[in-house]
C-alpha cells in the first residue's frame, strides 16, 4: 500500500496540491478505459464526487448502489492506490469536522483507516461509500463521543454492509422477475403469432407445430413465404429431413414439451 499525507481539512474544496496525479497499475480493460475517458486525470474525478455533493447522491439511493459511478477498486485500478486512499481520507475528514467532536480523528489514523476501508470494501461504487457517511451523519449508526474513533467507523460500516446486501439481493430477485416477466410476454406473443399464421395451430391438423415453428425459423418468414411453406408440407412435397425429426423428438422427450 502506498504511504500517503495527510489530506488537508478543508472538506468542501478538492486541494491540487492534496490531490497529485499518481497514475499507476494501469489496465486495459474496458471500465478502466472507460473510466479514464470519462474522467480523464484523478482530480477531475475526485472532484465530482467531493464530501459536498453527498446530500445531492444521496437522495436517490437506488444510483448509489446501482448506477454508474466508479468502485473504489476501479479507481485504484484507473488511478492508483494513492489516489483511492486520498479519495477516503477526504470522506473521513469531512466526517471528523462534521461531527464537531473535540478530538478530531488523528492524520495516521486517517491514513490506516483508509487503507483498511480500501483493502475490505473496494467493490463499493464511491457513491455507496458516500450514501455511508451521510448515513452515518444523521446518527443512524451511532455516534462518537468526545472523540473520532475508527473502531466506530469501522463498525458503522459494518452495519452499512449489512444493509446494502438486503438492498443487493432485493435488487436482484427483481431483476430476475422482471427478467422471467420478459420472458413471459415474448412466449405469450409467440404463441399468439403462431396462432395467426399456421392454420389449425395446436391441433393434429396442423402442418407445422409450435415447436418446430419455434426452432426451425418459421416465425422469421414472410406471410408469403410461410403459407408456401405450410401447403409445401400438407400436400407432401416437402418433409421434415430425418435428422431434423429426430432432433425434434429428442427436445420433445427431454423437455417434455407437448405443444
Amino acid at each position: 500500500m502506498t504511504t500517503t499525507k495527510p489530506v488537508n481539512s478543508d472538506l468542501r474544496q478538492v486541494s491540487r496540491q492534496n490531490l497529485p496525479e499518481v497514475i499507476t497499475n494501469r489496465q486495459t480493460s474496458t471500465d478502466i478505459t472507460e473510466l479514464q475517458t470519462r474522467f480523464g486525470n484523478s482530480e477531475t474525478l475526485l472532484a465530482a464526487f467531493n464530501p459536498s455533493q453527498q446530500i445531492r447522491f444521496c437522495r436517490d439511493v437506488d444510483r448509489c448502489h446501482f448506477g454508474n459511478a466508479p468502485t473504489l477498486g476501479m479507481v485504484r485500478a484507473a488511478y492508483g492506490d494513492n489516489v483511492s486512499e486520498v479519495w477516503l481520507q477526504i470522506q473521513l475528514n469531512d466526517l471528523s469536522e462534521f461531527a464537531g467532536c473535540r478530538e478530531k480523528i488523528k492524520p495516521h489514523q486517517i491514513n490506516e483507516l483508509a487503507g483498511m476501508i480500501a483493502e475490505d470494501y473496494g467493490h463499493y461504487r464511491l457513491t455507496e461509500f458516500m450514501l455511508f457517511f451521510q448515513r452515518f451523519k444523521s446518527c443512524r449508526y451511532g455516534r462518537f463521543y468526545g472523540a473520532v474513533d475508527p473502531m466506530v467507523i469501522l463498525q458503522a460500516l459494518a452495519d452499512f454492509d449489512r444493509e446494502r446486501m438486503v438492498a443487493v439481493n432485493n435488487k436482484r430477485k427483481e431483476d430476475e422477475q422482471a427478467s422471467r416477466q420478459t420472458e413471459d410476454d415474448a412466449y405469450k406473443e409467440l404463441r399468439q403469432r403462431y396462432a395467426q399464421r399456421v392454420p389449425d395451430a395446436f391441433t393434429p391438423a396442423a402442418a407445422i407445430d409450435f415447436l418446430q415453428y419455434r426452432l426451425m425459423g418459421y416465425d422469421c418468414m414472410p406471410d408469403d413465404r410461410l403459407a408456401q411453406e405450410i401447403d409445401e408440407i400438407k400436400n407432401g412435397r416437402k418433409t421434415l429431413p430425418k435428422d431434423v425429426a429426430n432432433i425434434l423428438a429428442i427436445v420433445r422427450k427431454n423437455f417434455e414439451i407437448n405443444n
